[in-house]
């Protein structure tokens, strides 16, 4: 009797080892997925982070092609502008020069992507030392402004405007 006591008792014993591995097993794959459940939602939020990153530098390359075409656009207008402002002032026989030029105003704060390029015309006034920084809407009214000083000066027969005021 004693060893069927023992055999009963084994056989709970058994039974007790086999229901406690069961229940580490359950809680360990209860574990496994729930740190994978884990690793998929973090991987998730990267591949989230990452797709806006993305769509943030997409975004800044379409700017910045919009900004170039509109340059381009302004210097395709300004440009032989600049080179009749330059003819009128040899025919005058004034010593200034204009020069487009393209600066870059860096943000006072934030990112330095976001800088912008600005478009100005410099005027260079040899005959009195100093210069001017002009926006193309000034350059063009002034351009205008030559334009009709020199049609003066041609219609004239050549006579030469006095420049002598310099107001």
């Amino acid at each position: 009797m004693a060893k069927l006591q023992a055999e009963v008792e084994a056989k709970h014993n058994d039974e007790d080892a086999k229901r406690e591995a069961e229940e580490r097993e359950a809680k360990l794959r209860i574990e496994m997925e729930f740190k994978l459940g884990q690793e998929r939602i973090a991987a998730a939020e990267r591949e989230a982070e990452r797709q806006e990153r993305i769509k943030k530098e997409e975004d800044m390359i379409k700017l910045r092609q919009a900004e170039n075409s509109a340059l381009e656009q302004k210097l395709e207008q300004i440009l032989p502008k600049v080179r009749e402002a330059n003819m009128i002032s040899a025919e005058f026989q004034r010593d200034i020069r204009f020069n487009s030029q393209l600066t870059s105003a860096m943000p006072d704060f934030g990112d330095l992507k976001s800088e912008k390029r600005i478009f100005q015309i410099k005027i260079d006034n040899r005959e009195d030392g100093y210069f001017y920084i002009w926006e193309p809407d000034k350059f063009l009214n002034r351009v205008e402004l030559m334009r009709q000083i020199f049609n003066d000066y041609v219609e004239s027969g050549g006579s030469m405007p006095d420049f002598s005021d310099k107001e």
